[in-house]
């Protein structure tokens, strides 16, 4: 989608059409070529499921299989607010919650008397700083100790020169035990930076400026005291929950916001949930928006399909007729088209473009408001060509929206569908206003909010610069990645955005950078690395000292020319009867957008890993959740993510991502995050053989399907076999496709989070194999057997192409594999030589091999145990010399070097070996415990 010009709008309950034709151009037929027109599932009512918005349709997949989330389980955010007054995050059920001595209590603030008052008190400093460098920045400090009585401190770092590119950040540090932790910060590049929190009177507290590549400058900090007069009135926990629908029975009354929660005055301190930015309003929405302020009157929405050929001066016009305080909506497929909505009066309320979409099957949607006070009115929808383009228009949708106080959205699959539906439609969200305040109050009480609110997810789209081999270390700059552990040791699984630097240097700043967090990295809707995402080298634990790398996945985030539909919205200081209504949408961008797409898929497989995963990998209600179970749940999202090295070759804007077998790439992770197979793969059993469809014609199609097994002692394994093609375009395929099969352990995931793979094999004609092995003592346990769609020659994602196939799994408890592997270390810098210990122990004899990364080379000539080394397929085999001998442990050594190609950035990556394998009965058997993942900083490891 290109332009949209956001204003008021109405809906219809009769639909007509008529069809202009003028000046000399005709109107054609046309032949669809290259999009689906059909294929889609019919939403509630009969309405084409294909005319939603693309994550809509992507998220219905998995609520076909019965998860939207739940009124009594929440995600949340830290960002600039929410806006309950929209239907899609509304209703609010009155809470908010505060810190209070230490402790979070509740509060009701409709039954509150309170007022912020100066005393009178303020800090005052100046001084003069800088020059900085990118890779260490400097900080400067000021202490102070607050005076008696006060309880609040706004404040603001303002300095000279104030132009771009000179930029300081500011924040507040408390002493405790001797040491400062950091209390809030203010990095918006805006001068001045300001912030506010709550402080304990007569306590030491000190201001912290950081400065990077800015000129030397002066600067002025001037602070403000406040008290809160009146009284506090506190309620129960039990009151969260306390409200019709939280039991499952959702009506349009059921809240859903059930938090608020103001740490500071950055976007304007509220005491009722508002947003004084927007921004977090277009977050929570696409995470766990309902819908309800673009649900779809189905009885009388219209579907058409003119097939026509639009020259300048052309058009298509259709007529709504919609109640006042509903919608109207028109949506299309084609090529250089505009949208138009009309009010009653002529006036023009809202349009949408696709003038240089490179999402072919993407539709443009334009939605309005009805902006008459009462009764029916028309409202008119024009299809026309982009400027003095001329138009292809496939397909058209248009219709009313439903009122929202007379439909719950997507919440229920029996209410109406939502056009702009979030990810977890009918899960609780939880606002906490503020980026990295209410971040560290988070961590600080994250066993208190978990409990009271049965918080399951925290978002955060913003984020620091930091990162490996250029920029900070994850700790040494923000406390941000330690409040990140802190959220986690809490059962809260924090997803964060990588950024919008377009570079893959900067794109770890906290709290993406933390461990234990999700970086969500962006793409367009047909899997496309956006020009303006950031990627991600290197990163250092900020508590233990060891490197990792991010980003971890992918998720739509919209492109320049092809926006995401989100939320809207309203002046958080004026009322509803003051401003337009507060139903609109907007069109976004960024990291901010993908992230956030991230979290409500967390949402919906943490809602399936605790009511319907098997016992070894179920979650415990969110106050028992803790940092093992978010590692788990965070594998999830990880092990199901897909490569897009191929399938969107033609889509990748500024970065392209390269094949990893499984592993980690510099710009996309572990690939794009799929809803539908992470859900699978933690409440779909496997056994014997399943048919399977993968395919191309996005967001329909699935790139990969998953499920999983419980095994104890005994080999398992698992097989996909191609079997044909279907779509408009299996004609266009130039090969068999290239399938790979994975084995990942889903009890014990690997560092951080990592997915853990057991066995892995390539399906490049189609085919793929794989066998795991546990030792004779293993215990039962759970693994997730994945078939992943790497590569359809000929063909790209937005193709009509399906490839069908048999997915087997078999267990055979008579043959044993068991094995370890330990080397020099997990970090290494480029060059660098690193010794490989290896055993085996087969039930049986056999040859063995390990699995070496290609870009890593192995040192035969120093390697007394390797007899050969071969490359199939991009994977590196290291064959040794001796066969394993039956029931004894059998050991292996071999020395590899580290890539090293001269940059920072090329030789800085993640690299998995293994498992080793043992050749049992024709087949090779990959022996658990003997994969490892190792990261090369292309810079010396001491940044």
């Amino acid at each position: 989608m290109g332009s949209k010009h956001p204003n008021d709008g109405e809906e219809s309950a009769q639909v007509g059409r008529r069809t202009f034709l003028k000046g000399a151009g005709t109107l054609a037929a046309l032949g669809v070529t290259g999009v689906s027109a059909t294929g889609q599932t019919a939403a509630a009512g009969g309405f084409d499921e294909s005319y939603l918005n693309f994550r809509t349709q992507e998220a219905a997949k998995v609520w076909a299989r019965g998860y939207r989330g739940r009124p009594d389980r929440s995600i949340s955010l830290t960002d600039s607010g929410v806006s309950p007054r929209h239907p899609d995050q509304g209703p609010w059920n009155g809470v908010t919650a505060v810190i209070q001595d230490g402790e979070v209590t509740l509060t009701r603030p409709a039954q509150n008397d309170t007022e912020r008052v100066e005393t009178g008190d303020t800090e005052s400093f100046s001084g003069t700083a800088g020059p900085g460098t990118f890779a260490d920045g400097e900080e400067f400090y000021h202490e102070f100790t607050t005076p008696t009585g006060v309880e609040e401190l706004d404040a603001e770092l303002s300095w000279s020169p104030s132009e771009p590119g000179n930029d300081l950040e500011f924040g507040l540090d408390k002493l405790v035990d001797g040491e400062y932790k950091r209390v809030v910060t203010a990095a918006t590049s805006n001068d001045p930076e300001k912030l506010s929190a709550a402080v304990d009177p007569d306590h030491q507290y000190r201001f912290v400026g950081e400065h990077y590549l800015n000129v030397t400058s002066t600067y002025e900090i001037a602070g403000t005291y406040y008290e809160i007069q009146g009284e506090v009135t506190t309620v129960n926990e039990n009151e969260v929950f306390a409200f019709p629908g939280s039991n499952g029975n959702v009506t349009a009354d059921t809240p859903k916001t059930i938090g608020w929660y103001d740490s500071g005055a950055r976007y304007g301190s509220y005491e009722r949930p508002r947003d004084g930015d927007g921004h977090g309003s277009h977050v929570a929405g696409i995470m766990a928006g309902s819908g309800r302020a673009s649900a779809v009157d189905t009885a009388a929405a219209t579907e058409d399909e003119p097939r026509a050929v639009l020259a300048t001066g052309e058009f298509i016009e259709y007529q709504v007729d919609a109640e006042a305080d509903s919608g109207v909506f028109g949506t299309a497929y084609g090529e250089l088209i505009e949208l138009v909505i009309e009010g009653p009066d002529g006036r023009e309320l809202d349009s949408t473009s696709n003038s240089s979409d490179g999402s072919r099957t993407d539709n443009v949607i334009a939605e309005t408001p009805t902006v008459h006070d009462s009764g029916t009115a028309t409202y008119t929808i024009y299809v026309r060509p982009v400027g003095s383009s001329t138009s292809r228009v496939e397909r058209v949708g248009v219709g009313p929206f439903q009122p929202p106080a007379e439909t719950d959205g997507d919440r229920t699959g029996s209410g109406a569908v939502g056009v702009h539906s979030g990810l977890a439609p009918n899960a609780s969200i939880v606002g906490l206003q503020g980026l990295s305040g209410p971040t560290t109050d988070l961590g600080d009480h994250a066993d208190d909010f978990a409990r009271i609110f049965n918080m399951r997810a925290v978002n955060m789209s913003w984020g620091y610069t930091g990162g490996l081999p250029l920029g900070a270390a994850g700790g040494s700059l923000t406390s941000i990645p330690a409040s990140v552990k802190d959220i986690a040791q809490g059962g809260i699984l924090t997803v964060a955005a990588a950024g919008n630097s377009a570079t893959p240097l900067n794109g770890n700043g906290a709290p993406a950078v933390a461990d234990e967090a999700i970086s969500v990295a962006a793409t367009g809707n047909l899997d496309g690395i956006a020009g303006y995402s950031s990627g991600g080298v290197g990163a250092v634990d900020e508590d233990e000292g060891g490197e990792y790398m991010k980003p971890d996945v992918t998720a739509p985030g919209g492109t320049v020319t092809d926006l995401v539909d989100a939320v809207q919205r309203g002046l958080p200081n004026r009322s509803e009867s003051e401003q337009d209504p507060i139903r609109e949408y907007t069109l976004k961008a960024g990291t901010s957008m993908a992230s956030p797409f991230t979290t409500g898929v967390s949402g919906l497989v943490a809602n399936a890993m605790e009511f319907d995963a098997p016992a070894g990998i179920a979650l415990p209600e969110p106050e028992a959740t803790g940092l093992d179970d978010v590692l788990r749940l965070k594998q999830v999202l990880l092990a199901t993510a897909s490569e897009t090295a191929f399938t969107a070759a033609p889509y990748h804007r500024a970065h392209a991502p390269t094949y990893q077998f499984g592993g980690r790439d510099t710009y996309e992770g572990f690939g794009r995050v799929n809803p539908d197979a992470a859900v699978d793969a933690v409440t779909r059993e496997l056994s014997g053989t399943s048919s399977e469809t993968l395919g191309l014609n996005l967001p329909e199609d699935s790139r990969a399907v998953a499920g999983y097994v419980t095994a104890g002692a005994g080999t398992l394994s698992a097989e996909v076999q191609f079997d044909y093609y279907s779509g408009g375009n299996a004609n266009d395929t130039g090969g068999d496709p290239q399938i790979d099969l994975f084995v990942y352990d889903a009890e014990t995931p690997a560092d951080n989070g990592e997915p853990n793979i057991v066995a892995r094999a390539q399906g490049t004609d189609g085919d793929a194999s794989v066998s795991a092995s546990f030792g004779r003592d293993a215990t039962e346990s759970v693994y997730y057997v994945v078939a992943k769609l790497v590569n359809v020659p000929g063909v790209v994602n937005g193709d009509d192409v399906q490839a069908h196939v048999d997915l087997s799994v078999d267990f055979d408890s008579g043959v044993f594999v068991s094995g370890t592997r330990s080397d020099d270390g997990s970090v290494f810098t480029a060059g660098q030589t690193n010794q490989i210990d290896l055993t085996v122990d087969p039930s049986d004899s056999g040859p063995v091999r390990d699995a070496v990364p290609t870009e890593w080379t192995v040192l035969t000539d120093a390697s007394d145990d390797v007899d050969r080394v071969e490359t199939r397929d991009g994977v590196q085999y290291v064959y040794f010399t001796e066969s394993a001998a039956a029931d004894t442990s059998t050991a292996y050594t071999y020395f590899a070097e580290a890539p090293t190609q001269g940059t920072a950035v090329s030789d800085t990556g993640q690299y998995t070996f293994g498992p080793a394998e043992v050749r049992i009965d024709g087949q090779w058997v990959a022996a658990s415990g003997t994969s490892e993942t190792n990261t090369v900083v292309g810079l010396d490891t001491n940044v």
